[in-house]
């Protein structure tokens, strides 16, 4: 009997251990076939450095914040705009512990040159 309570104090440890690793922050994976799919049919005529892109975010509504999730999205998106297309749950190439995903059409930032002092734009 004296063996129990070191076993399972040991167990114990170890679990803690394993879940130390685990972080519940918000991460990217690829998007739903309907992002990526509206992304493809917007960025047809664009620039390529233009075009617009797929995006998922994987979230656990336990640990993350609405909020924290889109500035997730806008974060990988460079700080262009986001737009929320669906969402889904399980079987998305998320981690079990944290199965959803929103998924979001990304518009990269209009990346314009900037004038020098006394430059003139030409036109």
């Amino acid at each position: 009997m004296s063996f129990r309570r070191p076993l399972g104090l040991l167990l114990m440890i170890c679990a803690s251990v394993l879940l130390a690793g685990c972080s519940m922050a918000p991460f990217q994976v690829g998007g739903s076939d309907a992002a990526m799919e509206a992304a493809e049919a917007e960025g047809q005529n664009q620039l390529p450095r233009l075009q617009p892109r797929a995006i998922g975010i994987c979230y656990s509504p336990a640990f993350n914040e609405p909020a924290e999730v889109e500035a997730e999205a806008i974060y990988r998106c460079d700080g262009g705009r986001v737009v929320k297309k669906d969402e889904d749950v399980f079987w998305n190439g998320c981690s079990l512990s944290q199965p959803n995903r929103v998924n979001y059409v990304c518009y990269p930032p209009d990346i314009t040159k900037k004038l020098r002092d006394g430059e003139v734009p030409s036109n």
